[in-house]
């Protein structure tokens, strides 16, 4: 069925999920194989509704993988309203907990199911949905359609990537739809501060017979994640209230295989901590006091712990609330009713590279809340169609 034939707006919603889904992109630092064969067919889906001139770009990562983005511009003007949205998604965990296959578009009423449907093939959808329907003479500004790579581990290959190819200038629109509410009465203007650690422990191995030959790096690591963690819980308490979680978080996460039989004492532990600090905390002073938390315990223990980062990003400076992307999309907003009201998220988007840059930039759909990274992952095509019209009055007036 070719896109550009489907007149009717959910079905149209509908093909380009049971479309995109099953093109797994998972991250290759998460076991996947990148974004590549996602780009390929996004540039197809674009040819098919006669965009021809979407522009492609590739790098390389560090694991010899293509991670691939696809930019749309349409329009001869001066500014642009970019929508720009994440084509990478995260994997399905264990498939024996989803009540549906993961990488499969299952449509249940208003809903579709599926590994990637919320996070964030709802904005891909969204995008595709805008250029479907788009009236070219009724625009005041350009479209921009940003589909991104990377954003679930960091965004090196991705967004950041893309900003040093002079692509956005610092007067246009940045709307990032990564996150949200049920009513799309909240934008996100801030975020915290993101540090994820490696942590190993290395002890020494030995039969588990034998303890004291042994130096237990499974032990050591218990005791010193429980340490830092209350460390961390008890020094850093500040409440925000613009934030949806108010407080800063220090969560112990991903655990790696050790040894593979019971009665071996593992020489070896490796775990990782996911930290969400809130921006008036500097991270280079988290970082230190966890390094003070390592020589202590190394004092006292004979175990050694290494500490690297995967990620670490201190947060931007928030997005003004009288900025223009704030108080048109507000405007926008007005005919659904209710009060729109700025928060401030835990989660990493796109949206703080632009920050950091000093572009104004709002994190904003009409969303479920809570479903992505989940099991039965899911997305409202009537949502979809609310933002479409919303992105419309912003692209169509002055």
């Amino acid at each position: 069925m070719n896109l550009k034939d489907i007149t009717d707006e959910k079905e149209f919603i509908i093909e380009l999920a049971k479309r995109i889904i099953p093109v797994k992109s998972i991250s290759p630092a998460s076991g996947g194989q990148g974004e590549s064969q996602r780009a390929d067919l996004l540039v197809s889906i674009l040819k098919e509704l006669g965009y021809e001139d979407s522009v492609r770009y590739d790098v390389e990562d560090k694991m010899g993988f293509k991670r691939s983005s696809v930019i749309e511009k349409v329009g001869n003007f001066d500014r642009t309203l970019w929508l720009v949205s994440h084509i990478d998604t995260v994997p399905d965990g264990d498939p024996n907990l989803w009540t549906r296959p993961p990488f499969q578009a299952t449509v249940e009423g208003n809903r579709i199911y599926g590994r990637g449907t919320s996070d964030d093939g709802q904005a891909v959808f969204l995008s595709l949905l805008l250029l479907k329907k788009l009236d070219k003479s009724k625009l005041k500004m350009n479209l921009g359609l940003a589909f991104v790579a990377d954003e679930e581990v960091g965004s090196v290959y991705g967004i950041q990537y893309l900003l040093d190819k002079n692509i956005f200038k610092k007067d246009d629109l940045i709307i990032v739809p990564d996150a949200g509410s049920m009513d799309g009465m909240e934008l996100e203007i801030a975020e915290k501060s993101i540090v994820w650690i490696k942590f190993t422990v290395n002890g020494r191995q030995y039969h588990a017979s034998m303890p004291s030959n042994a130096i237990s790096a499974a032990r050591d690591g218990m005791e010193f994640m429980l340490s830092v963690d209350k460390m961390l819980h008890s020094k850093y308490t500040d409440k925000d209230d613009t934030f949806n979680f108010p407080y800063s978080t220090f969560e112990p996460t991903k655990h790696e295989k050790n040894v593979d039989n019971i009665n071996t004492i593992p020489g070896k532990e490796v775990f990782y901590m996911d930290c969400r600090i809130l921006p008036n905390y500097d991270v280079d002073s988290v970082v230190d006091d966890i390094s003070r938390e390592i020589s202590e315990f190394e004092r006292t223990h004979k175990s050694k712990i290494k500490m690297e980062f995967v990620q670490r990003e201190q947060a931007p400076v928030p997005t003004s609330r009288d900025s223009e992307v704030v108080t048109r999309l507000v405007k926008a907003l007005s005919s659904r009713g209710g009060e729109p009201k700025v928060v401030g998220i835990g989660g990493g988007t796109c949206a703080a590279f632009f920050r950091r840059l000093g572009y104004d930039a709002v994190v904003w759909s009409t969303t479920v809340p809570d479903v992505a990274h989940q099991v039965d992952e899911y997305v409202i095509i009537d949502q979809i169609l609310q933002d479409r019209e919303t992105i419309e009055k912003l692209v169509y007036s002055e």
